[in-house]
């Protein structure tokens, strides 16, 4: 009996040790299904591990096309993630890019690495750095794609050359445009390399490589400023309005535009009086109703002041603490009515560090400015304003003191 009992029980501990047995096998295989789907769906998903390529290999044919390319011409290779080579040469001062596949050595275009649907994305982001980069007279062309455009590739960015475009007046400089990948990261058929941070090219950042200078707007506000900021913005240009007291209550939604654009605003007398002809007080009492004006509107006072006709002394100098602003370059505006005029006068007067006097009360003023800012473009100057001027000519604003122009 005892026996039998015994028997009983080695029978259910191996059914159960069994059982244990059957169920681990399940468990690690079930386990094993489970990552084996986990790794497959990460592959599907990253584009870290999108297209494993350690063992790719670069098609003969890319290498024998370098071959026929002199060393000379030869400027730039780079394998992009063993999916492109994207190879610069030059010839005749002129860049050529040749995108090939990695793996075929087919040649490509630029088309074949956008995703399908997103070419207008790309094509829209483009043109919006373009108009970052360049005044509108130069990125109104561009954007038509009516000339050749040459397309690199490099690790972190795509840089796009543009030739044979007609752009008046001529640009004397290569005109290109960087692109960081991440600008254009979702409209790319290929895997790429992302900057942590990076810095888009803008126009209105001040290039120290290129001729300063300082154009000035005496007498407004009036009904033209706000076309003349206009003007100004499709320009990549900032400037200094020296601005009456009296006509700032009137144009406070000019003036705010003025200010929200980047321009500098200036004091230009209550109501252009010489101030040799006022006495010192009524000056200084103009000059406060002025400022409490100003900071209604854009919370800001008055640090320049250009005094009427130019016309100073050291007792009015002393009076208010503020810095003189004079000028170099004047265009006798009021009475020469004519673009060409002023443009020649300026381009023939011009230099860097130089100041700039103009009016915008004058609607001729205003729409020669139209055709005198891309002249100063492609001749290497960049308008900014004084502050900005005297300050990258190291030449830094005292109180009380007059400056007709800057010199490094």
């Amino acid at each position: 009996m005892k026996y039998k009992l015994r028997n009983k029980k080695n029978i259910v501990t191996n059914i159960l040790v069994f059982s244990i047995l059957i169920v681990s096998i399940c468990l690690v295989y079930a386990s094993s299904f489970y990552m084996r789907s986990l790794s497959s769906e990460l592959k599907t998903n990253s584009t870290s591990v999108i297209k494993p390529n350690e063992n790719i290999v670069r098609s003969p044919k890319i290498d024998e096309y370098i071959d026929t390319v002199e060393e000379q011409e030869l400027v730039e290779e780079i394998d992009i993630k063993k999916e492109v080579t994207s190879i610069l040469t030059t010839k005749d001062n002129k860049y050529e890019s040749h995108i090939f596949n990695y793996v075929t050595g087919e040649e490509i275009t630029i088309e074949d690495l956008i995703k399908e649907d997103k070419m207008p994305e790309f094509t829209a982001k483009i043109t919006e750095l373009l108009y970052l980069k360049y005044p509108k007279f130069i990125a109104d062309v561009l954007n038509t794609n009516s000339g050749e455009n040459v397309y690199y590739l490099k690790d972190n960015e795509l840089i796009i050359y543009y030739y044979n475009y007609a752009i008046d007046p001529s640009p004397k400089e290569d005109l290109f445009l960087v692109v960081n990948y991440n600008e254009i990261k979702d409209y790319l058929d290929i895997t790429v390399d992302l900057d942590s941070s990076y810095t888009n090219e803008d126009g209105s950042v001040i290039n120290t490589n290129k001729k300063l200078i300082a154009i000035t707007f005496d007498d407004g506000p009036g009904p033209y400023t706000n076309t003349l900021v206009d003007i100004l913005n499709a320009n990549k240009v900032n400037a200094t309005f020296f601005m009456l007291g009296n006509s700032l209550e009137k144009y406070r939604s000019t003036v705010l535009n003025v200010y929200n654009n980047g321009n500098e605003i200036g004091y230009h007398s209550y109501a252009h009086t010489n101030f040799k002809r006022q006495d010192i007080e009524t000056i200084k009492s103009e000059f406060a109703t002025s400022n409490e004006i100003l900071k209604s509107i854009t919370g800001t006072v008055f640090t320049l002041v250009r005094p009427p006709y130019g016309s100073i002394n050291e007792e009015i100098k002393n009076a208010l603490d503020v810095s003189f602003i004079l000028w170099n370059v004047d265009t006798e505006d009021w009475r020469h009515k004519d673009t060409n005029y002023l443009l020649n006068y300026v381009l023939e007067h011009i230099e860097a560090g130089y100041i700039v006097l103009f009016h915008d009360i004058h609607a001729s003023s205003v729409e020669a400015m139209e055709k005198i800012l891309p002249y100063l473009y492609v001749e290497g100057y960049q308008v900014v304003t004084v502050s900005e001027l005297a300050q990258y000519y190291n030449n830094p604003l005292e109180l009380h003191k007059a400056y007709r122009y800057f010199t490094e």
